[in-house]
């Protein structure tokens, strides 16, 4: 199957979980709940194992904060990791994190279409479990700038 094909029936499944209403109705604004359906559909398309560790994510501790520009034009998502004091940089919108697996288990062996975090990012924003905050650009584009340095550093400690 292609990677559009792929990428086309994601974006699908997470259009349609955000048009959905929350099994418990809750009101706009309020954390939503995924139903046996959904959780489903996703782990066919994601596998179990991954599917568990992003929702982890999304009810941990610590939340996935979304960080955007005031017109909500340009955003990027920090995910703590499963390491102490670690936190992933996710570009949710064009389906890039700066993590281990996602450069060896999506971008060098195509195993998987995503990591956790950035699985993770995608599921909070659509059960609004995510913490909004609005940022100037020229700080996004700082914020940025450390995604691809991270990106960076991590190829050379590599040896790539």
């Amino acid at each position: 199957m292609s990677a559009f094909v792929i990428f086309d029936t994601i974006d699908s499944l997470f259009k349609r979980l955000g048009e959905t209403e929350p099994v418990d109705k809750q009101r706009p604004g309020e954390p939503a709940d995924l139903d046996k359906i959904h959780l489903l559909e996703l782990e066919s398309l994601f596998g179990r194992a991954l599917l568990e560790r992003a929702i982890a994510l999304v009810y941990g501790k610590q939340p996935i904060v979304l960080y955007q520009t005031p017109d909500g034009s340009s955003n990027l998502a920090e995910v703590p990791g499963s390491k102490f004091a670690t936190v992933y940089k996710v570009l949710p919108t064009i389906n890039f994190c700066a993590c281990e697996s996602f450069r060896g288990w999506v971008l060098q062996q195509k195993r998987q279409p995503t990591c956790k975090h950035a699985l993770a990012t995608k599921l909070a924003l659509v059960l609004n479990r995510i913490q909004i905050e609005s940022i100037p650009e020229d700080k996004l584009i700082v914020l940025k700038k450390q995604l691809v340095e991270d990106c960076l550093k991590s190829r050379v400690s590599s040896g790539r």
